[in-house]
């Protein structure tokens, strides 16, 4: 998991509520939102925890069976999805047929190689290690489908996919890609997608008999050495497409595989981190991701890492339900650090998505492996209480943006283009965006003239690698005097003046979000305390906060109540006021995550 150098120490969440809003950030594209912003989710079933919890969907959920899914929904949750795992399948996939090693990936040395975290004795099966499987194999795929059945007899209401990537997650990596069936798989695609020309300007003579390992290996390129080089080797560009772009047609044709079977549509989410390229390029398929985003828990400040991701994915317009990595549940568990991972809690409602209940996580650290987290019920339970009380103050919400970033996936191919920098730094100072995507060949997203036009401010990095349709997008942009080149903080200034100050505290963070529409549309902005205390796992109050929004992010609305609920206390009246420019609201004291529901109307009677 990719980490960010800088560190947000968020917590603490407030919801303002009012009517009309124009700049939110609806989603681009996609299906209808399956995950609800109010929803509670299990990455495990746990029914004995399913009424502590408030529990309302089953995300991963492993391998349940007809009678489970009944239970569950009997229960109250409302989606249930079953999880087939792409690389983790290891005895099914030993036991299904007696030549099983034709199924497993090969690296650049042809040899086969273990999952890398999947390699201590308890992920051996009948003297077997945990082989990382080809999502090109025949028999694999033989073997997958097989799995798809057993899901689709159990009737669930969603696929989950762990590893999703199959063999092309191997490629950069564990220089995989280079079986048999790769092999012949990647002849097929450089006849559709490669001019003679271009194979005939490589080196390549005959299509037919072309072995991409042998072609390499005849120009002394050595197993050692080929990581190293291998971005700079013939057809590298190529190879890498054929596996990126292969394992998301196959994702996609598994997911219509499973629909058929189960005879409905089914949800589909996949553990995907959204941390490069490859990570988002199967976004279009997806219902929501249910995922690993790191949470960097050694540091002991609530991250900021987690914002870039929960920003990205509202680009792509598509939920996530997140857990932490292992490696973070591993420091968790050893450190003892409950009030921490409310903190991670806190900031994925506070930013619309949805951190799972940590009721059981898979920990791992490279000495002791893999091993489980049973997160406290007392610890954890009761945050997720508070949010199904407060549903009404969630679900339909979406981030009030006057500023978009734009995310520009061929300049990260290149190494080019991070906004994760700019997403903390604008959360850092208050500043409300959202994020925009410029797709490419891999990732079937496009900016929208009309929707740019929406922002009064649109920011971006140098140099673009976008194409040239969207490119001309932003010059319009440019032209119109709304665009800021990163990281040009006093033109963003101008553009768009502190939309958001707080006065009293430097440790409270400010996310607006608002219902989309006219007339009787509402308006949400939760607060959030940054200063956390790693040494005491708990938040350090903050005491008499003003928060001043200024009206021209919220249509020039006046408020006359403004309520105050937080987890385990009674509402509470708070003052508001408004003046030409701001709505003020004065808080005596921030502890751990609440909302203020701010009217027109009456407030408490």
């Amino acid at each position: 998991m990719t980490r960010t150098a800088r560190s947000l120490g968020i917590m603490l969440g407030v919801v303002l509520v009012a009517a009309t809003v124009t700049a939110v950030a609806q989603s681009p594209s996609g299906t209808a939102r399956t995950i609800r912003h109010s929803d509670v989710v299990f990455m495990y079933d746990a029914p004995d925890k399913y009424e502590a919890y408030g529990c309302t969907v089953l995300g991963w959920a492993g391998r349940a069976n007809a009678e489970h899914i009944e239970r569950a929904h009997a229960a109250g949750v409302r989606q249930f999805s079953s999880s087939v795992g792409f690389l983790t399948e290891f005895r099914g996939a030993i036991d299904f047929d007696e030549n099983f090693i034709d199924g497993a990936c090969r690296n650049f040395a042809g040899e086969p190689f273990i999952v890398p975290w999947l390699w201590d004795d308890r992920h051996k099966h009948k003297g077997q290690p945990a082989w990382w499987w080809c999502t090109n194999s025949p028999l694999y795929r033989r073997y997958l489908d097989s799995r798809l059945k057993q899901v689709a007899a159990a009737k669930p209401d969603g696929l989950h996919i762990d590893d999703y990537r199959g063999t092309s997650g191997s490629v950069t990596w564990r220089s995989g890609g280079f079986c048999r069936h790769c092999m012949a798989a990647f002849r097929e695609y450089l006849a559709k997608h490669v001019s003679k020309e271009k194979l005939a300007a490589a080196g390549v003579d005959d299509l037919a008999t072309f072995d991409y390992r042998e072609f390499l290996l005849a120009k002394g390129v050595k197993p050692e050495d080929y990581n190293g080089r291998r971005a700079s080797l013939p057809l590298a560009g190529e190879f890498y497409d054929f596996h990126v772009t292969t394992a998301t047609a196959f994702v996609a044709e598994y997911r219509r595989r499973a629909e058929e079977l189960r005879g409905k549509p089914l949800s589909l989410c996949v553990n995907s981190g959204l941390s490069n390229p490859q990570a988002l390029a199967i976004a279009p398929h997806l219902s929501y991701f249910c995922c690993e985003v790191g949470q960097h828990a050694a540091g002991r400040k609530v991250p900021g890492h987690p914002i870039y991701v929960y920003k990205l994915a509202d680009g792509l317009g598509r939920p996530i339900t997140a857990t932490a990595s292992g490696q973070d549940w591993a420091y968790v568990m050893e450190h003892k650090l409950p009030g921490l991972v409310r903190t991670w809690i806190a900031l994925s409602y506070a930013y619309g998505h949805n951190f799972m209940a940590p009721h059981r996580q898979w920990c791992y650290t490279k000495e002791k492996g893999t091993h489980w987290y049973d997160g406290p019920t007392d610890e954890y339970a009761w945050p997720y209480r508070f949010v199904r009380s407060h549903a009404r103050l969630l679900d339909g919400y979406e981030a009030v943006a006057p500023v978009a970033v734009v995310y520009d996936n061929a300049a990260r191919r290149k190494g080019q283009g991070n906004i994760e920098p700019i997403c903390t730094d604008l959360a850092e100072r208050n500043v409300p965006f959202t994020v925009v995507v410029a797709g490419d060949n891999w990732l079937d997203y496009r900016l929208d003239a009309e929707r740019l036009k929406q922002f009064r401010a649109v920011v971006v990095t140098e140099p673009l690698q976008m194409d040239s349709a969207q490119r001309e997008l932003i010059d319009e942009v440019r032209n119109a005097g709304r665009l800021v080149v990163w990281p040009d903080r006093a033109g963003l200034d101008k553009l768009v003046p502190a939309p958001v100050v707080v006065d009293g505290s430097q440790h409270v963070g400010v996310v607006v979000r608002a219902k989309p529409g006219k007339g009787d549309a509402a308006v949400a902005v939760h607060l959030l305390n940054r200063q956390y205390d790693g040494q005491t796992d708990s938040m350090t109050a903050q005491a008499d906060v003003t928060v001043r929004l200024r009206r021209d992010i919220l249509d020039g609305r006046t408020f006359g109540q403004a309520v105050l609920h937080t987890p385990r206390q009674e509402p509470v009246s708070l003052a508001v006021t408004s003046d030409d420019q701001h709505v003020t609201v004065k808080i005596r004291k921030l502890q751990y995550w609440g909302i203020v529901e701010l009217t027109v109307g009456q407030g408490l009677p």
